[in-house]
């Protein structure tokens, strides 16, 4: 697996595809070993790099979901699940994450946020039905080049998105249904334990 890694290291390099920072990768691996999750939701695909991560670190056979929008990256990410030998275990859908989220069935023991960053909030509000009680969400990039964390006036460009996350981290910081730590590492990653509707 290490070295089927690598490849898509210097792949996502090479080609400029955004992937999960190393130290942010650490903490996901080792939430996912802890929380040991049966069932797996991952919201980004690109080429497969954190979901590989998650599989390594979950037991052998978990059951991953994820979405891309991006059908090449889709296809190439595809062909790397094979060769890790996991395309069983991997369900791969292609399209909006925003309109597949509500058609999905069952509950999900653990999510990984990591596409459109702008969207964190809507994509939370169309899980929440599909969460177990103790359900790990972990959200990437949610202090988006150390924007999100200061007063400073964001640059025009991210004035949205900065604000949609910081709406994000609002609810999944005040709202009781959630216990949340931002680790201000990478671009910022949020490990949020969903408590379920009437235990807080």
């Amino acid at each position: 697996m290490n070295d089927l890694l690598k490849i898509l290291e210097d792949y996502a390099a090479k080609h400029q595809v955004p992937i999960i920072a190393k130290d942010s990768a650490v903490v996901l691996e080792a939430t996912v070993a802890a929380k040991r999750p049966a069932a797996v939701l991952e919201i980004g695909t690109a080429i497969g790099y954190s979901t590989l991560l998650i599989a390594a670190s979950a037991a052998f056979g978990t059951k991953i979901t994820t979405i891309e929008i991006d059908e090449a990256r889709a296809k190439l990410a595809r062909s790397f699940f094979e060769q890790a030998g996991l395309a069983p275990y991997i369900e791969l859908l292609v399209g909006d994450a925003a309109q597949i989220l509500p058609q999905l069935t069952g509950n999900f023991d653990l999510v990984f946020i990591d596409a459109a960053k702008g969207q964190y909030l809507d994509y939370l509000s169309k899980i929440l039905g599909k969460l177990s009680p103790g359900a790990v969400i972990i959200a990437d990039n949610v202090l988006f080049r150390g924007l999100v964390a200061v007063d400073d006036l964001p640059p025009k460009r991210y004035r949205t998105l900065v604000k949609r996350l910081r709406a994000y981290l609002e609810f999944v910081t005040s709202d009781p249904r959630f216990e949340t730590k931002i680790h201000d590492i990478g671009d910022g990653i949020a490990v949020t334990y969903y408590r379920g509707e009437n235990n807080y």
